[in-house]
């Protein structure tokens, strides 16, 4: 597996999702399952924004950094829209591109996660920084010389 590897090989399909109507607190539920950094947002299948982590931490800080208020936190969390929170305009991969495109863009704009789109614009997949970091394993793997080679 090397740079000219399609993407496609790499990515996660059918990742977890959300709509931009979705509330915060399914966020959390998605974040608090699965442990995601990134989740696509959604509308008919075409990438419509993402929401990260990061993002939610700051909701979170904002509603709860007054204990007292918890009953009414957890109300705004509950009535608090994704696409209120969300980043549009998300730079995507498309589904020709190679595993050193997706290298070049996660460099240039110091990205952990991008989705992939086809050419009508729906999301097919996501690939993150890890699943990068996994094929320059087995990159390195496959150059380290064993023990009877040397």
């Amino acid at each position: 597996m090397y740079s000219n590897t399609p993407i496609l090989q790499i990515m996660t399909r059918r990742p977890e999702v959300l709509s931009p109507t979705d509330n915060m607190d399914v966020a959390r539920t998605i974040f608090e399952k699965f442990g995601f950094h990134h989740i696509p947002v959604v509308t008919e299948n075409k990438l419509v924004g993402m929401l990260s982590y990061t993002d939610y931490l700051r909701v979170i800080r904002d509603l709860f950094g007054n204990p007292s208020e918890l009953r009414a936190n957890e109300k705004l969390l509950n009535a608090m829209c994704i696409s209120e929170v969300m980043t549009e305009h998300v730079l995507c991969l498309d589904e020709t591109d190679t595993v050193e495109n997706a290298l070049r863009i996660f460099k240039a704009n110091h990205f952990h996660s991008l989705p992939v789109t086809n050419a009508k614009g729906e999301l097919i997949g996501i690939v993150t920084t890890y699943d990068i970091l996994k094929v320059l394993e087995r990159v390195f793997t496959e150059q380290t010389p064993t023990t009877t080679e040397r």
